[in-house]
């Protein structure tokens, strides 16, 4: 098998420096005489040029770098559908990270990413890797930040993000309009999506009239403590005299064990406890679980777009809810 053909290759045949070579390649400005040369001399030998040596003297990658939080999460994969889509037809590639929502891979990730002088970052991170991010975008790499906003954004560093309260709003509706008046909810911690989804359902049910103690707030940072979640919710009900008939899991990750640990403990769904979430996938048609969904795929479009685009001044997008109704929350009597 012969070698691989070298960018000095390409200069010999052509009788000019590897540099004017490297200018051609990257859209530099050289005589027409000197680039028509280069460019038969690259198709003559079949020169593919190297990815790496093309970001050096481009001063960037034509990667666009992906963080994503936590793959167990059904929002993250037509997100990543999306930003695939619109790479592909921009001459670009993808990167993905995973970080297992853990912090310090957040922060170690956004760092490989800059070093890997990236075209651009899209990011689901939380506020940790902020500092890294803000410093690629003074340095002129598009950085995406998806699922929230971000305050006093550079020029450079966007955000997009779904309107949370309004998605607890719209869950507070539908269960007031089934009749449910005993509200749980599984939050999985701090983040500000779950801060505000929250929000907004004790907003909602306010709105209805009904109440939404601190007490019927419960958090889960895994799947054995949505287990433990929901046995707490269920018996703290049980011990007020008003048993919940409700139960909103606020995280979509968090969906399949909220569900089961209903299931283990025979509660029936929802003769006696209606059941509500966060993001639509693919078996919650065939479990019936009404779920409030987000344009994941449009949003990692649009977060992809944005890094192509390049827009100057930073951008938020917010991306309206949608609730998909099945019947896990029953219907009014």
């Amino acid at each position: 098998m012969g070698r691989r053909v070298t960018i000095g290759d390409v200069a010999a045949h052509a009788g000019v420096s590897t540099a004017t070579v490297s200018r051609v390649i990257n859209g530099g400005t050289v005589a027409e005489a000197t680039a028509t040369r280069v460019w038969e001399a690259v198709t003559r030998l079949e020169y593919t040029p190297n990815a790496l040596t093309r970001s050096i003297f481009a001063g960037r990658s034509s990667t666009i770098g992906v963080v994503i939080r936590d793959l167990s999460s059904p929002f993250y994969l037509d997100l990543m559908r999306g930003i695939e889509e619109v790479a592909a037809t921009n001459d670009s590639l993808v990167m993905f990270a995973n970080t297992f929502r853990h912090v310090d891979l957040d922060v170690a990730q956004v760092r490989a990413m800059d070093e890997q002088r990236v075209r651009g970052l899209v990011v689901t991170t939380g506020e940790a890797s902020d500092k890294l991010t803000r410093r690629m975008a003074e340095r002129g790499t598009p950085c995406v930040i998806v699922a929230r906003t971000v305050p006093d954004p550079v020029p450079g560093m966007h955000s997009i993000s779904l309107d949370n309260v309004g998605a607890g709003r719209l869950m507070a509706a539908h269960l007031a309009r089934c009749g449910r008046s005993a509200v749980g909810v599984v939050s999985s911690g701090p983040r500000p999506s779950q801060v505000e989804r929250t929000a907004g359902l004790r907003r909602g049910l306010a709105d209805a009239g009904l109440p939404l103690p601190e007490e019927a707030v419960t958090v889960a940072e895994d799947e054995e403590g949505a287990d433990l979640a929901v046995g707490a919710l269920l018996a703290a009900g049980q011990a007020r005299g008003k048993p919940l008939d409700a139960i909103v899991c606020t995280a979509g990750w968090l969906t399949v064990a909220v569900y089961s640990a209903l299931v283990a403990r025979g509660v029936a769904i929802p003769a006696d406890v209606a059941f509500l979430t966060m993001d639509d996938f693919p078996w919650a048609a065939t479990l019936g679980i009404t779920a409030v969904d987000q344009p994941s795929y449009e949003m990692g479009r649009r977060a992809a777009e944005l890094v192509v685009e390049a827009p100057e001044d930073a951008v938020e997008i917010v991306f309206e809810p949608a609730l998909v109704a099945r019947r896990s929350c029953g219907e009014q009597q």
